[in-house]
């Protein structure tokens, strides 16, 4: 984060002087600052803010191409040659013969791909921009209503900044997205990884370049891992493939999470009063900027939100302790000596890496490992009690899955998949049903 000292305020305040807002004696004009942020806003030039950063799909394009290049800058990424890549393909198909004992859902029968990292990013565009197109508008959103609602009495704040704090917004939080994904699509090893099922409409996806360097320092045999990221990611796919109202589900939480953002502003709007504008330096000014930009990136702290991101998290931890606990039945049949991948890539998953930092720097959610085994062992509790196809029916329906308690204490599951019929319950179905 930018800190005040790296300003130089000297020429600042000739600039500003040169504009008319500063007068001799040093101070800001309040009136004349107040006419120019009306004139530029009314021109489109406020702040640099250009008429593409305020179409959605113009700064969504500028975002993923930042990203791609800031991702290709940073070293080679090469393509398969073409007898590596049906190794990958043959390795697949094993992988999912293997998968056809130990689950019910049926292998999606979609061709495996093997792509590079700026590739990931343009597969996965659509998918991520689903993902946080509702928050940037919730951000946005809570921004002018704070900007309206803490006002100083006789300013129309809210009319004339409102649009500015709103497109201000969605341009703060893309950046931070571009440096995520970015640091993202150089750590991903499979299409699926994050939890999310982003690649719409394709099958089994690896990344070679991130496993080769995932596997520099790794005394582990290359097809084996290659293998065991196949057998895993081809879980995933069988159920996100199978579960119709997975990915809607998960969309639709993120969804509910953005319209409950809020953005306390009214400190900030305080220090913002005609008099005590009247008299802040340069300084002053830039703490208070840098105050406004570290309220957007809070955690949450409403009791909504804490909830949403609760079952938000409960949800990913069922999907990766489904993957864990399927692909190892299959790996104690084929490959009993692959413990140790396995165990590799959960030390991976809890480590504060890319692929898991990237949901808690973007919205505050941190999947806990615990979790993870939980829903694992909840999983292999319920194949014991019911068999797999009893194991997978209960997929078939958002309310039958196991919730927070459950994980707890697997013996609490029934039969009747209990679920709470909550006010929270309701608004996830009208944001599916809409």
């Amino acid at each position: 984060m930018t800190q005040p000292g790296d300003f130089n305020f000297e020429e600042l305040r000739r600039m500003l002087r040169q504009m008319g807002l500063v007068g001799d004696d040093g101070e800001l004009d309040l009136n004349a600052i107040m006419q120019r942020m009306q004139q530029m806003q009314a021109s489109g030039r406020m702040w640099g803010i250009t008429p593409a950063d305020q179409d959605p799909d113009a700064a969504w394009r500028t975002t993923m191409t930042s990203a791609k290049q800031a991702t290709e800058a940073q070293g080679p990424d090469p393509e398969l040659m073409p007898h590596e890549r049906e190794a990958v393909i043959d390795a697949e198909r094993l992988a999912q013969s293997w998968l056809n004992e130990f689950t019910a859902f049926d292998n999606p029968g979609l061709p495996a791909r093997t792509i590079t990292r700026s590739q990931w990013l343009d597969g996965t565009s659509a998918g991520w921009r689903s993902i946080v197109e509702p928050i940037i508008e919730g951000l946005g959103e809570a921004l002018q209503r704070s900007s309206t609602e803490g006002a100083p009495e006789g300013m129309d704040f809210g009319a004339m900044m409102g649009p500015l704090m709103k497109t201000s917004a969605s341009l703060m939080y893309r950046e931070r997205l571009k440096r995520e994904l970015t640091k993202v699509a150089r750590d991903t090893l499979t299409g699926t990884e994050i939890g999310f099922n982003l690649f719409q409409g394709t099958g089994v996806v690896v990344v070679p370049s991130n496993i080769a360097q995932f596997t520099e320092n790794l005394d582990a045999d290359d097809t084996d891992l290659m293998l065991v990221l196949l057998l895993r990611e081809s879980a995933r796919q069988r159920l996100f493939h199978q579960v119709g109202w997975l990915s809607p589900q998960l969309l639709a939480l993120m969804t509910h999470y953005a319209r409950e953002i809020t953005i306390d502003l009214d400190a900030i709007a305080e220090r913002l009063s005609p008099e005590n504008l009247q008299s802040m330096s340069m300084e002053d000014i830039a703490r208070i900027g840098e105050e406004v930009q570290v309220s957007f990136f809070r955690p949450a702290t409403t009791d909504v939100q804490m909830e949403i991101l609760d079952r938000l998290g409960v949800l990913l931890a069922l999907v990766e302790g489904w993957v864990d606990h399927v692909s190892g039945r299959a790996m104690e049949k084929w490959m009993p000596h692959a413990g140790r991948i396995s165990e590799v890539l959960r030390r991976r998953r809890a480590a504060e890496g890319p692929v898991r930092s990237v949901l808690k720097e973007l919205i505050g959610l941190d999947l806990s490992p615990r979790l993870v085994r939980d829903a694992e062992n909840i999983w292999a509790a319920i194949e014991h009690d019911r068999g797999i196809e009893g194991r997978d029916e209960v997929w078939s329906h958002p309310d039958m899955v196991p919730n927070a308690r459950h994980l707890e204490d697997p013996l609490s599951f029934t039969s009747d998949g209990e679920s709470a019929s909550d006010d929270l319950d309701e608004e996830l179905r009208k944001l599916l049903d809409s």
